[in-house]
């Protein structure tokens, strides 16, 4: 029989502080869910079993003796194969790394220690953590989609999804230049929140482009990643993106109501901009509904067409990509999965007239989203406009199909989080992004976690569970 669903970090933190749970428990609880079912999932590269029950034991010290450090103290938590955890493999799922032993610990982990985290272990990415469909040519099997393992996760964060919504671990460490944290959060059923550039050091962190990307938590719900976030964030001198400015209190700013607040619906990235499929574009329109209830004033906005975003991201993307990966594409071809690759290729073709061109265009979308918040507080925007794809997919771009519904607050740089709205007809879920002005998490947070409480679709389980 396998082992119960894992509560969510805010229930743990909560029963750990009463003494009814204990941290061993917790991570004993994870373990044996992932011996049971991470066979069917595939999310995790490598599980740090016995340093995880070290730091579970050491936690349940700390509380005995009083000296816990908060609410992440003796939480299970796993990590993007993109991020350093010391004395492990950082691959990026690809065999051009599969021997590269981290030295140190990323800032953001050793962020996640300090507050008494437990790591769990490593989990999968798409190769290099360049999204799209799943990678089966790279170092490590793609994880699956716990609602229903024939279908995508999602990237590049896959085992990240995978993981939280299987009850894997309680949290996840992600990265997202594009939408990686997103648009696994959305597909697998999961919260997520993309933070402002600099919010959160990246320190530590294998960069897929240089101007995009952020790393951020995957969790249960809204509140759990307010938690994550609050150990997360800070001021690294060794990132030169990051952010010397006071972190606000996130868990404090939550509320069960929105009084007085004005949300923007960007319905016309989903209707007029692309042929959303009507089980997923009527999630969107009935949100308006929840956000009044909760006291909100709900408009429509006016956004620049959502395929001005996705041609300056596909622009940036690659070329930021290809820049970095450039020497080694040279020396080490056949190393890499043909997949990523030839993702990366594309930024061989593309001038640096058109790149700057899209960085021109950047600004003025971005000025473009920064006026629609003269009139509202929070922005709705779709996480995802088509279902998961099929696993065994071959299609070599399928950004193609569709244009990239998460990366337009890539561009713009405004904190995005992604939440649980609804389930298609087939029983997969909706995500829904919540935007607020940049730095301002904790208004996201907020508007995200009330929607939660009130729509009532966070508690619903993945299939695999």
């Amino acid at each position: 029989m396998t082992a119960p669903f894992p509560p969510t970090i805010a229930e743990a933190a909560a029963g750990l502080a009463a003494g009814d749970l204990t941290a061993a428990g917790l991570t004993e609880l994870c373990l044996a869910r992932i011996e049971a079912l991470d066979g069917l999932v595939n999310a995790y590269h490598k599980v740090l079993k016995d340093e995880a029950l070290a730091s579970a034991a050491a936690s349940d010290a700390r509380r005995a003796a009083g000296k816990d450090v908060g609410p992440l103290d003796g939480i299970p938590l796993a990590v993007k194969d993109v991020i350093q955890v010391e004395n492990h493999a950082c691959t990026a799922n690809s065999r051009v790394l599969q021997d590269n032993i981290a030295d140190t610990d990323a800032s953001v982990i050793a962020c996640l220690r300090a507050a008494g985290a437990v790591i769990l272990g490593i989990v999968d990415t798409y190769e290099f953590a360049f999204g799209g469909r799943p990678t089966h040519d790279a170092l490590f099997p793609p994880a699956c989609n716990p609602w229903d393992v024939t279908r995508s996760t999602g990237g590049s964060s896959s085992g990240c999804g995978a993981a939280v919504a299987a009850g894997l671990c309680l949290g996840a460490v992600g990265s997202d230049a594009g939408g990686s944290i997103r648009s696994p959060a959305a597909l697998c059923g999961t919260a997520g929140i993309k933070p402002t550039i600099g919010r959160v050091p990246t320190s530590g962190v294998m960069p897929l482009t240089f101007s995009l990307d952020t790393v951020g938590p995957l969790a249960q719900t809204a509140e759990d990643c307010a938690l994550m976030l609050q150990a997360m964030a800070g001021y690294d001198p060794t990132d030169q993106l990051s952010a010397d400015m006071p972190v606000p209190d996130y868990a404090n700013a939550l509320t069960d109501r929105l009084d007085g607040l004005t949300v923007g619906i960007a319905r016309g990235f989903y209707r007029d901009d692309y042929d959303t499929p009507a089980d997923i574009a009527g999630t969107y329109d009935v949100m308006g509904k929840v956000f009044e209830g909760l006291g909100a004033k709900v408009i429509d906005t006016d956004l620049p067409p959502l395929m001005d975003f996705h041609a300056v991201g596909r622009l940036i993307l690659p070329s930021e990509a290809y820049a970095i990966h450039e020497e080694t594409l040279q020396t080490r071809w056949t190393e890499f999965g043909p997949l990523a690759r030839n993702r990366m290729m594309l930024g061989a073709l593309v001038r640096s007239s058109d790149y700057l061109q899209a960085q021109r265009r950047r600004r003025e979308l971005a000025h473009a989203v920064d006026a629609v918040f003269e009139d509202c507080d929070a922005l709705v925007a779709p996480a995802m406009l088509t279902p998961a794809g099929p696993m065994d997919s071959d299609e070599a771009f399928p950004f193609l199909a569709a244009p990239m519904i998460n990366v337009p607050f890539n561009l713009t740089d405004h904190p995005a989080v992604s939440v649980r709205c609804g389930f298609q007809d087939s029983g997969m879920p909706v995500g829904a992004q919540i935007v607020a002005r940049r730095w301002k998490e904790a208004g996201a947070l907020r508007v995200a976690h009330a929607y939660e409480q009130a729509a009532g679709w966070r508690d619903a389980r993945a299939a695999v569970v």
